[in-house]
């Protein structure tokens, strides 16, 4: 479990495999995360928080089991702007595995050129490809290579702790597809025996 006591929830801030998504740190501590979480909310009754520079969101689901695994996913909050295809699709989603936070996700809610895009989380990798990029864009980069059951690409080296989806199908049916989620996962490790390795994250939720 990564020893922090407190961090900022940023709807800009980078993406960086294995480490961490909107400024939230994998590894950190279950508990830690829920009272940083507390510095955002703005409506108790709602369930609404503010993360900085983020739109309004709903916490949609949260809560830790005995073992430590759980997690929260939030919406936007002005979702009927959201297109009715994709009303029900999290914004922000984190899963707490053994006791801390163990995969991170953001999601698209918006077609391209729909006004919902402005809502979208903004954080990008530092060679810039983020939510709404072509999937192609990472192939000067790494290899990607397609999970069938699950619909996601995932990549080694660098990129490990890196996963994607786009329309759902591999590369070569759809080589225009953009990137429609993203997952950052904590990397495996001789302390915390977790993580993966140069496999998918499979079904975790949320």
């Amino acid at each position: 479990m990564k020893q922090v006591s407190q961090f900022s929830i940023s709807w800009v801030a980078p993406i960086v495999p294995s480490v961490s998504l909107a400024g939230i740190p994998l590894g950190v501590g279950a508990e830690v995360l829920a009272r940083v979480l507390l510095n955002y909310l703005i409506d108790e009754t709602s369930q609404l928080y503010q993360f900085e520079c983020s739109p309004k969101l709903r916490l949609r689901s949260c809560g830790v089991d005995e073992f430590g695994n759980g997690g929260y996913s939030f919406s936007l909050f002005d979702e009927f702007v959201v297109n009715d295809l994709l009303k029900g699709t999290p914004a922000l989603s984190i899963v707490i595995r053994d006791g801390a936070v163990f995969a991170l996700k953001a999601y698209s809610f918006s077609f391209p050129g729909e006004r919902t895009q402005e809502f979208m989380y903004k954080g990008v990798l530092p060679i810039g490809i983020g939510l709404g990029s072509l999937v192609s864009d990472f192939l000067p980069f790494t290899t990607l290579e397609f999970d069938d059951a699950e619909e996601w690409f995932y990549s080694e080296r660098e990129y490990a702790g890196l996963e994607i989806t786009g329309w759902g199908v591999p590369l070569d049916d759809q080589p225009e597809q953009i990137i429609t989620a993203l997952c950052v996962i904590l990397a495996a490790t001789e302390e915390n025996g977790a993580g993966i390795e140069g496999s998918p994250i499979n079904g975790v939720r949320p």
